[in-house]
């Protein structure tokens, strides 16, 4: 079977940590061409730092590159208390030996998507803010024609986490959501609507701590934090919102959804990253629609292939 070109926009943190993971337990599916860095759930530095101790630590050889250390417009916003000061949940890891490419990931990521044959296209999997992709098709819109497909982690049809109205992503850099939803590029949105339901519980991570392999035992650490440091504590389960989009490419059967025209509010008031349609069904009838959204998961599936794949992961 010949492998699915992939590459991986992130920014590491403890559920892109997992998604890491996840991808490097499947490199027989999955060529993953680099991994590009984007400013969100902690600063530029960090979660380069993360990207490169993480990747090796999970045997990926695929090169980091650092993208964008800001959204378009405003100043970045973190989220240290639900992924700690250093973004992992305090896990200490192993200093990788592999170092940065030079590159700006911008620019890399074209080089990467110029340099394949002119029959071959990548998937993009976006875990972070949409930063780099919206620099990209802006100042190299040619690169949309390689691109396969853009799956994303980010978004919502039904609320926010982290206002009433918007998801942490689409908050984060509204603007650069707004450049990527009208790229005409193929679009898979993995929003809370899903995301929300792919979870673990307290028992899976503590078992993944006691007994899993050296990456199991990483992520139910991380996992770990997540749940006791969240108000997801009360309900005993985390949400494992960055393994959807891989787990996706590769299970696309566990998962439910449909096509929509979306859009995402810019504006400076309350409703500032919150997606805009969606339900018009009639409207969706008459104009070409511009995004795939996922709306359900069999959750059960989705916690058996995650966990299966982490326990058979080698350092």
């Amino acid at each position: 079977m010949k492998k699915r070109k992939l590459i991986i926009d992130c920014d590491p943190g403890v559920d892109d940590a997992v998604m890491l993971a996840l991808a490097a337990a499947h490199q027989e599916q999955l060529e993953i061409m680099g991994i590009i860095t984007v400013s969100g759930n902690q600063d530029i530095e960090k979660v380069s730092r993360n990207a490169r101790d993480l990747s090796e630590f999970f045997g990926m050889k695929a090169p980091v590159a650092r993208g964008m250390d800001r959204p378009i417009v405003r100043k970045p916003l973190y989220a240290p208390e639900t992924h700690g000061e250093d973004g992992i949940g305090g896990c200490v890891l192993p200093a990788a030996q592999k170092t940065e490419i030079r590159e700006n990931g911008i620019l890399f990521m074209r080089k990467l998507l110029e340099e394949m044959q002119p029959e071959e296209k990548a998937s993009i999997v976006a875990t972070g803010p949409l930063t780099n992709i919206a620099v990209l098709l802006r100042m190299f819109p040619e690169t949309a024609e390689r691109i396969r497909e853009i799956v994303f982690m980010g978004g919502s049809l039904s609320g926010g986490n982290v206002t009433d109205a918007a998801e942490f992503n689409f908050y984060e850099d509204p603007e650069a959501a707004k450049i990527v939803l009208h790229s005409g590029v193929p679009l898979v949105m993995c929003g809370l609507d899903v995301t929300e339901k792919c979870t673990l519980t307290r028992k899976q991570i503590l078992k993944m701590c006691q007994w899993g392999s050296p990456a199991a035992k990483l992520c139910g650490d991380m996992l770990g934090y997540c749940l006791e440091n969240s108000s997801e504590k009360y309900r005993g389960e985390v949400s494992v919102h960055d393994a959807v989009p891989v787990l996706y490419l590769l299970h696309p059967e566990i998962f439910e959804g449909g096509h929509k025209i979306l859009d995402v509010d810019c504006s400076e008031g309350t409703a500032r990253g919150a997606v805009l349609g969606g339900f018009r069904w009639w409207k969706n009838e008459t104009e070409e629609t511009n995004v795939y959204v996922l709306t359900d998961a069999d959750k059960k599936k989705f916690q058996e292939y995650l966990i299966t794949s982490l326990y058979e992961l080698a350092q």
